[in-house]
């Protein structure tokens, strides 16, 4: 059941993106951090060309693939953490145990969005190149991350 409905969300989530971008692009005093994560958004800003529109798709769906197991079992490692944590009497070693796998499959996710971002970068002209870049620094500084 789960498999199915991940399934249609993956879909649906496709459909929306094959659709035609035909409304102009965001205008960039908006979030930049919304136009990030709206494939559709960034697409029209960056003013994305259908090749591009169809290899981002396909990066997409490859991150998609790699990082949702990924986070299932973040859902599972934290559950675990929190019930060795929980024990009358927490043995150390387990939960520091507990706290790498936790650390390690953070590090997974983290490295498949670089390795999303690199690519798609990639794809990018200079001047979308320039202005994707502009776009996370904004991000980035409105979020008050330091890197």
């Amino acid at each position: 059941m789960k498999i199915r409905r991940t399934t249609l969300v993956l879909a649906a989530f496709m459909t929306l993106l094959a659709l035609p971008f035909a409304a102009e692009a965001q205008r960039p005093g908006r979030d930049p951090g919304e136009l990030l994560h709206n494939p559709r958004a960034l697409a029209r800003y960056l003013k994305l060309t259908p090749d591009q529109v169809a290899a981002a798709q396909k990066l997409q769906a490859d991150l998609k693939a790699v990082v949702e197991p990924l986070r299932q079992a973040q859902k599972t490692l934290r559950e675990t953490l929190r019930t060795d944590l929980n024990a009358a009497s927490p043995n150390p070693c387990t939960v520091g145990q507990d706290l790498l796998a936790l650390r390690a499959n953070e590090e997974k996710i983290k490295d498949a969005l670089e390795d999303f971002d690199r690519k798609f970068s990639a794809l990018l002209t200079p001047e979308q190149l320039a202005k994707y870049e502009a776009l996370k620094a904004a991000a980035r500084l409105l979020r008050g991350d330091d890197d």
